[in-house]
């Protein structure tokens, strides 16, 4: 009985631990700031700030000051503001967050967790692949 007991205790700890692990893996939600030593480059963008709800995400980056791109999480395509359309959908617990010009280019930035960072990643006609980390940023930007 003693054996089971304990046999019981360790799954429920994994349980929990899995679980716990799994929810914060598409936990992108917040703003967070450009770890540079962890990107090993200081060319990408100083901050992303996301809002992500069950049917979207919404994306600022750059600046605080940046307009907001909104994506939805059905993979439908909706309008940008300045143009253009976006769309996005989970792929296992990476986001894929695509915009298309007006003249038809997509350009799909994948977004995960890698432990407490933000993982950025897409590729660039001009710089070829990126990778990004950011860490939380404390307090509001």
């Amino acid at each position: 009985m003693k054996k089971l007991f304990v046999l019981f205790v360790g799954f429920a700890a994994l349980l929990t631990a899995t679980t716990t692990t799994f929810a914060q893996s598409k936990d992108l939600s917040g703003s967070w700031v450009l770890d540079v030593e962890k990107s090993g480059k200081k060319e990408g963008p100083p901050m992303v700030a996301i809002t992500l709800s069950a049917a979207e995400f919404v994306a600022k980056v750059g600046s605080e000051k940046a307009p907001p791109l909104t994506f939805k999480l059905d993979g439908t395509e909706t309008p940008a503001e300045k143009g253009g359309k976006t769309k996005a959908a989970w792929n296992g617990n990476k986001l894929d967050a695509t915009f298309i010009s007006k003249d038809g280019n997509a350009e799909t930035i994948t977004f995960s967790r890698d432990g407490a960072w933000l993982v950025m990643e897409g590729q660039s006609k001009e710089r070829g692949p990126m990778k990004f980390y950011f860490k939380k940023a404390d307090g509001k930007l």
